[in-house]
């Protein structure tokens, strides 16, 4: 088992790795990182595997559009996120269009990724999680059953946090080992309820063009924001199309969706800016702060005010 990135023009080799069957560790569990750099990219990559689970959070910076060949010499399931950035992904030996990722979208793919080529322009960050059919199969009791190339699709508030926890964990030893495993029987729960989802909600091109305008004004409009009839009325769709297109589209509902920005809004305003909470709530739109506090720490299980302790 192993993966290996390469050069797309040249085949020159740039980073590999190779693992035991099944990705088994003599202890609880192995880790690696790595660090490339030349005057083109640069490129950091941190992995962590145990027994039928490999996790890698790759860092890639390039100074000018640049091809990169990734390969596995294995059939493992991957569930792709992309933290930062847009990740285009084409098959080398295929004249189709890019699946593009952009950030907080993820894919989910089976199979060997022995022609796949990943086209960077400036930054991208990426999460990368692999299972064996064998590890699935004994979790979820079923085989997988997915596109065997990636296809993009919107993580869900609660899918982001679980990535976020992978990435971010604190654990060493036998206790990161249980906490990521913890986090990925939830991915697998997420992904075996979306199999019993309704098909797609078919949507017009136009239609799109004017849901996409709907999202940006949800996004602009944080302080005062529309109802769902108001905002299909200023888009010229009706709020049935709006309704469901946003969410086939986006993932969330209207409301939904600006739950989300207000809430990221609201970590950066806490983060970066260092604003009181009471300024924050009624800068994200929230008359009372005693329901945006609610709303925040329902999402990040933290009170707004104790990030600015840290």
């Amino acid at each position: 088992m192993g993966i290996r990135i390469s050069d797309y023009a040249t085949e020159e080799p740039i980073y590999s790795n190779t693992y035991p069957y099944n990705f088994e560790v003599a202890n609880d569990i192995d880790e690696h990182s790595s660090d490339i750099s030349n005057a083109d990219y640069q490129i950091k990559i941190s992995e962590k595997w145990f027994e039928g689970i490999h996790v890698t959070v790759a860092d890639i910076e390039s100074n000018r559009p640049k091809d990169f060949r990734y390969s596995s010499a294995q059939a493992n399931i991957g569930f792709l996120y992309c933290i930062e950035g847009v990740l285009f992904i084409n098959k080398a030996d295929e004249a189709s269009d890019p699946v593009i990722i952009n950030a907080n979208q993820q894919s989910i793919a089976f199979g060997q990724l022995n022609n796949t080529v990943l086209h960077i322009n400036g930054r991208v960050k990426y999460l990368y999680i692999q299972l064996t059919s064998s590890y699935y199969q004994r979790i979820a009791n079923k085989t997988f059953e997915a596109e065997s190339f990636p296809k993009e699709k919107t993580v869900t508030p609660e899918m982001e946090l679980l990535f976020q926890s992978i990435i971010n964990s604190k654990y060493a030893g036998r206790a990161n080992r249980l906490f990521i495993e913890s986090k990925i029987f939830e991915l697998i729960i997420y992904y075996i309820d979306q199999q019993h989802k309704p098909e797609s909600f078919l949507i017009k091109k136009d239609d799109v063009d004017k849901i996409l305008l709907a999202k940006k004004l949800v996004e602009s409009d944080l302080q005062k924001p529309h109802s769902l009839v108001e905002l299909a009325r200023k888009v010229g769709i009706n709020d049935y199309k709006l309704k469901r297109g946003f969410k086939e589209i986006t993932g969330y509902t209207v409301f939904g969706y600006l739950y989300k920005i207000r809430m990221e809004q609201a970590y950066h305003f806490l983060t970066q800016d260092k604003k009181s909470v009471s300024e924050v709530s009624y800068l994200v739109g929230y008359k009372n702060p005693q329901h945006f506090i609610y709303a925040f720490k329902k999402l990040y299980k933290i009170l707004p005010g104790s990030l600015k302790k840290i």
